[in-house]
């Protein structure tokens, strides 16, 4: 597993095809030219003869430092007496870590995935002598195995000591400073991205004398009652929960998901603050309860998952569906960030943020939420949506000035907030949505598609315009939208594919996805990328349409790498967090995490965002490489290429036998979690595939050989395959706020 992000980039569709090559096992894509350049020949230069250098001493080589362990402490959900720290929407994270530390028990840690300027994340007054020198030192360290400059400093007055190469083990860094005043500020100021930023130990002092900075080791910290991780998705190594509670022996147990114990104890809590560690609980999906020395009790699910380094590592092809106007959306970053989704997609109301014609002032959810997925590397996809009472009567856009006027504030969301894109309406072919004269129809969808486009090509040209966006997969609408020439106003098209066929068989993607490059080949004369921008599966059980929360995770799986290994570029669940606490209600149920318990800090998550986070973290960032045949009716998935592939196999029709070429042992991950090593027999591994994908991954694994576009889809006639030919059905899916 790479320590870091490979930074790589989704294939996106084009004009040139691929071919697959079996290279040591792996899986390769060779790009194909039709017009590819003859080689051209060049002459070699005869080299000049050039003196024999005089020989010059050696010197003695600096030792190399040995690698770091990351980090093995637990964020907590908590407050530093006497210091002031950044808001989140401008540092993602700064908060106490127990456990670890270079003095005591507690520390700071500042997590920064992004920062827009240079920002102190901490700060206190100190009192000082006016003219007396002192020295000022601190213990700091960040979530890095091999040295790294970190991106960040201590500041008194105007002296700066930077932090300058560091890693996961404490290094003390010094300085002096002359007071000028009877006060000073003390920060620690973050100038760039920091990865897990540790700092202890902070001293400011005269010569043989007493440190001035109160709670300079950050002791003294304040907090609510319960578990107080930042999130409930855990690195395998190192896993804890972090507890405020009575001072006194607390007992603790993990359960399994059949209700089985995994793991117990007993934990004394001293000064109000424990950290529990789970050493002995492996990658899985489990239940935390603990009772502390009052009788109170707490319980709540968390995931823990192998990943490399200090966090997951996040994935931009990757999305899910919020609504930050509501409260339980607040502070629901760290749940985006910690599941390894890069990006969330929202409605921007339209009528919220534009009450005086050509004048914006954005609602406080909106530029709070949004910061703070913006600090924490989380890209927005914008919704401009629905009407203005300003203009048509509020109704949906369509006279020429309204129309104008739309593109105008879609054009205001692009420089206001950090987008990846921005989607033209949501569902415009759902009547639902719809209450102006125009209606529904494709012709009435284009003026907005390219008003859209126009107005924000003049402040971000390469910001992509996202069209379609509709309710279902609905061949015929989008039939009728590219003899528009709507696609020569975007680069992105995107649907909602809860027809009723895709919801039960999540494969029949696969044949929805061929309709739509084909269509938009034929129609529109060009192949734009395709997001998928919501789709998902409710546990509530209100309307029948209900599944088990294990099958949703399982849904989620086969949903994403059906969509994927046919090409999508995107894809976005729906949606975060479950917008009802009634476990029966249809629309409520969506979420892939719970909403917030009493006594937990964090977002408790259900299996759907355990199997989110192990799919992301098994990645790794790897290439989109479609898909390859294993063996009959057996669907798989493939990113990476050569000797670094992961491929996924499965199938939605019974049992089957997955054969894949390998060099080598392979590693096998289970939807759960569970991890296997399994060794070729004559260069093949052969496994047993259900409905729950499996991952495998080594140096040796390849699929057997390429497979055919049409044969990878449930065509007709296979036993339990939903019918192929896409049509606008009755839609399970959930309605969305207005």
């Amino acid at each position: 597993m790479a320590l870091t992000k490979r930074g790589r980039t989704a294939l996106i569709a084009g004009s040139c095809a691929a071919a697959l090559v079996l290279v040591g096992g792996g899986i390769t894509y060779a790009a194909l030219s039709k017009d590819e350049p003859e080689p051209v020949a060049t002459s070699t230069p005869t080299p000049t003869p050039t003196p024999t250098p005089t020989p010059t001493p050696t010197p003695t080589p600096t030792p190399t430092p040995e690698p770091a362990e990351i980090p093995i402490s637990t964020p907590v959900k908590a407050m530093f007496d006497g210091w002031q720290g950044a808001d989140s929407h401008v540092i993602a994270d700064v908060m106490p870590q127990i456990g670890d530390a270079a003095e005591g028990r507690m520390s700071a840690f500042i997590d920064a995935p992004k920062v827009a300027e240079p920002t102190n994340a901490l700060s206190i007054e100190v009192p000082v002598e006016q003219g007396t020198e002192y020295t000022l030192t601190a213990q700091v360290r960040q979530g890095t195995i091999e040295l790294a400059d970190a991106a960040a400093e201590l500041v008194i007055g105007d002296e700066t000591i930077p932090f300058g190469e560091i890693n996961g083990d404490w290094s003390e860094i010094e300085g002096s400073f002359t007071a000028d005043a009877d006060t000073a500020t003390i920060a620690v100021r973050v100038t760039d991205a920091v990865a897990a930023l540790g700092v202890d130990e902070i001293s400011l002092t005269l010569a043989g004398g007493e440190n001035v900075v109160p709670n300079g080791s950050f002791e003294q910290v304040t907090s609510d009652w319960g578990v107080r991780n930042n999130t409930l998705l855990l690195r395998e190594t190192g896993a804890a929960m972090g507890v405020a509670l009575a001072d006194g022996d607390a007992s603790w147990s993990v359960a399994a998901r059949d209700g089985s114990e995994v793991a117990s104890g007993t934990e004394t809590v001293e000064g109000g603050f424990a950290r529990i560690a789970l050493d002995d609980v492996a990658q899985g999906y489990y239940t935390f309860s603990v009772t502390d020395a009052d009788g109170r009790s707490v319980s709540t699910p968390f995931g823990v998952i192998d990943y490399a380094g200090a966090t997951i590592a996040t994935d931009d092809r990757f999305g899910v569906a919020t609504h930050v106007d509501q409260n339980w959306y607040f502070d629901s970053a760290d749940a985006i960030a910690g599941t390894g989704i890069g990006l969330a997609r929202n409605d921007v109301l339209w009528d919220q943020n534009e009450k005086t014609p050509g004048q914006y002032s954005f609602s406080p959810h909106y530029t709070d939420e949004f910061g703070k997925f913006s600090s924490h590397g989380v890209q927005l996809l914008g919704i401009v949506n629905y009407g203005n009472p300003l203009y048509d009567g509020g109704n949906t856009p369509a006279s020429p000035a309204a129309v104008e006027a739309f593109g105008a504030y879609a054009a205001a969301i692009a420089q206001n907030f950090d987008v990846a894109g921005l989607e033209v309406f949501n569902e415009f072919n759902h009547d639902r949505f719809q209450t102006g004269s125009c209606g529904s129809a494709p012709v009435c969808y284009q003026p907005l598609v390219k008003s859209t486009a126009d107005h924000v090509a003049a402040v971000n040209p390469d910001l992509p315009i996202v069209a379609g966006s509709t309710a279902n997969y609905d061949g015929d609408w989008f039939r009728g939208l590219w003899p528009t020439g709507a696609a020569d106003s975007a680069d992105a098209m995107s649907f909602h594919p809860y027809n009723k066929w895709i919801y039960d068989t999540p494969e029949s993607l696969g044949s929805v996805m061929d309709e739509a490059n084909g269509d938009m080949q034929n129609l529109a004369g060009k192949k734009l990328p395709i997001w998928i921008t919501e789709f998902g599966w409710t546990t509530g059980a209100e309307l029948g349409q209900q599944v088990s929360r294990d099958v949703q995770a399982e849904r989620l799986w086969r949903a994403q790498l059906t969509a994927f290994a046919y090409g999508a570029e995107k894809y976005f669940w729906y949606d975060l967090i479950d917008d009802s606490t009634d476990p029966n209600n249809h629309e409520g149920n969506f979420g892939m995490y719970e909403q917030r318990r009493d006594g937990v800090a964090a977002q408790p998550p259900k299996p759907a965002a355990f199997a989110q986070a192990l799919l992301i973290n098994a990645i790794d960032g790897r290439e989109t490489a479609g898909r390859a045949e294993a063996g009959d009716k057996v669907r798989s998935a493939v990113f990476g290429s050569g000797d670094d592939t992961l491929t996924a196999v499965w199938s939605f029709d019974g049992e089957r036998e997955a054969s894949l070429e390998a060099t080598g042992p392979v590693t096998v991950t289970s939807l759960t979690g569970e991890v296997s090593t399994v060794e070729p027999e004559n260069g093949m591994v052969t496994l047993t595939v259900g409905s729950s994908p499996l991952l495998v991954e080594s140096s040796g694994a390849a699929a057997e050989e390429p497979e055919t576009e049409a044969s990878a889809t449930p065509a007709p006639g296979e036993s339990g395959t939903p019918t192929p030919t896409p049509v606008a059905t009755e839609a399970a899916k959930p309605e969305d706020d207005k």
